[in-house]
């Protein structure tokens, strides 16, 4: 029998339902606004019902009512778009809505490395400083971002991918990759409580072997060789297979900047560096466990590697393997967010831009699926240049128990009022309550840790109009996965950077 997986739907256990505690302040607020300015007008009965009914409409407007501004698809509530807004108008007031990289500029100093007025990163991104370390014998970059009180650092990983094998692989590659999750998120005391997949699927050149074999045969190095040889190579290029579309495979680990990996930090050296060691020990971990868990380490990132990948994620021309690229010219020449359904980037050079957009996962399987269900998303879009990341933030077994505990009691206490009303239960929602009951059971009996999940897609394109059929295509693709996706307008260069490996976008 096949191996299934199924995710829990996620239910708020707030006050008013499913309403996040911002949204709960502003219907308090409005409540107790009416009230107050009901009692403070009680001398007209008019004045007085009007003073109590508009604040608390008003409150319900704001959480309930959903709308769509202009330049967006999606349509959400004024309090969801509020925080939306007020990010992407104060980016347009900083830049005009079109960051200009000062890399070339700037240029270099008399010792070869660029000033600091050449490392700012465009819009969405925190500000970081790359300290370089080794691993193992091999160059790695750790990177620090103060903003986000935050330091990440990646591994490559040389992998057909979860999709690329039998099933009976798949259950067994899940089973390890748990058992490293596991590692990191039961003991209290690691500061390592995130990490985060990317799964990078890039355009290769399905003929460029060909073309090569034909530029061979007319170069004159070539016109003495036997006529025999000639034709062992053809027959020998015919049969090699070419692949449109190159596939590579990071996981990154993120640490929050806390005091005990400040202390940690100033044992193994001074500022920046000793926090760059530390969390250099804890990259060597994650390698020796990933090997553990039947996974192949490539290397980790350097500055070079860093930088080609971040440069190709804004920029698919530029060659990812091209890892003498510095740090300063990671990013392109132009990042455009005034389009709110997309961001646009262009390369110093090029008249060409090329458009992005990034979708959120906003919900899991919530029917039993296999363990290749992402597979239609890794391996099932050959021409669409995508990134996939899926970030998980740890927690210890007991606390992810009493998680569990009280979306189970919610879940079943809204459908025990349902019931109560004469409501017909949503059979999709009994789905999702017993997987979320069966999953803090399998927790319980297992002492495994526990994690919180978010997933983000950015595509890329060479048009807006390419950019809308691969949108298309891409949230096709994902219901074919079983996934929910919602594309992020008007934030699509800060959406942009939680498919880059810095392990963002979860609380």
């Amino acid at each position: 029998m096949a191996r299934t997986y199924q995710f829990g739907k996620h239910r708020p256990t707030g006050l008013v339902g499913r309403r996040d505690l911002g949204e709960q302040v502003v219907l308090g607020g409005g409540a107790a606004a009416g009230i107050f300015f009901g009692f403070l007008f009680n001398g007209a009965a008019a004045v007085a019902a009007a003073c109590l009914a508009l604040p608390i409409l008003l409150a319900l407007a704001v959480v309930y009512v959903p709308y769509r501004p202009k330049g967006a698809t999606q349509r959400r509530t004024l309090y969801r778009w509020w925080r939306i807004m007020r990010y992407r108008r104060t980016a347009l007031r900083r830049t005009g809505g079109v960051w200009v990289s000062p890399a070339i500029e700037a240029g270099v100093g008399a010792d070869g490395t660029p000033p600091d007025a050449a490392l700012a990163e465009p819009e969405g991104i925190a500000g970081m400083t790359w300290v370089p370390v080794s691993v193992r014998g091999q160059n790695a970059v750790i990177v620090l971002q103060p903003e986000a009180g935050c330091v990440t650092a990646t591994l490559e990983i040389a992998s057909p991918g979860l999709g690329g094998k039998e099933v009976g692989e798949q259950v067994v590659a899940l089973e390890r990759w748990g058992e490293l999750l596991d590692a990191f998120g039961n003991a209290a005391e690691h500061p390592v409580k995130r990490v985060q997949v990317l799964a990078r699927q890039m355009k290769s050149d399905p003929h460029a072997h060909q073309r090569f074999i034909a530029q061979r045969d007319e170069s004159a190095a070539t016109g003495e060789a036997p006529q025999w040889l000639k034709d062992s190579y053809d027959v020998l290029a015919n049969a090699v297979s070419t692949s449109a579309e190159e596939h590579r495979y990071y996981i990154t680990i993120h640490a929050k900047f806390t005091r005990d990996l400040a202390a940690e930090g100033a044992a193994r050296g001074a500022g920046d560096e000793g926090i760059a060691f530390a969390m250099a020990a804890y990259l060597e971990e994650l390698w020796s466990r990933a090997e553990d868990a039947d996974l192949s380490v490539v290397a980790p990132l350097d500055e070079g590697s860093m930088a080609a990948f971040i440069r190709n994620s804004y920029d698919p021309d530029h060659s990812i393997w091209d890892t003498d690229l510095p740090q300063a010219h990671c990013f392109p020449r132009n990042v455009d967010v005034r389009d709110g359904a997309h961001v646009a980037t262009r390369a110093a050079g090029s008249t060409r831009s090329w458009f992005h957009a990034t979708a959120a996962v906003i919900a899991w399987p919530t029917s039993p699926v296999g363990p290749d269900f992402l597979s239609p998303l890794l391996i099932g879009m050959p021409d669409v240049i995508r990134t996939i990341s899926i970030t998980q933030q740890l927690e210890p077994n007991d606390k992810a128990v009493e998680r569990m505990l009280a979306e189970d009691t919610n879940n079943q206490a809204e459908m025990f009022r349902d019931r109560q009303r004469g409501k017909n239960i949503d059979p999709r929602d009994q789905v999702a309550a017993n997987a979320t009951g069966s999953r803090g059971l399998a927790l319980a009996s297992s002492g495994a840790a526990g994690s919180a999940v978010v997933g983000y897609v950015t595509i890329s394109a060479r048009s807006p109009e390419e950019l809308e059929r691969t949108k298309r295509t891409t949230a096709s693709r994902a219901r074919n996965a079983h996934l929910r996706i919602e594309w992020l307008d008007l934030e699509h260069a800060r959406a942009f950077a939680t498919t880059l490996p810095f392990a963002g976008g979860i609380k």
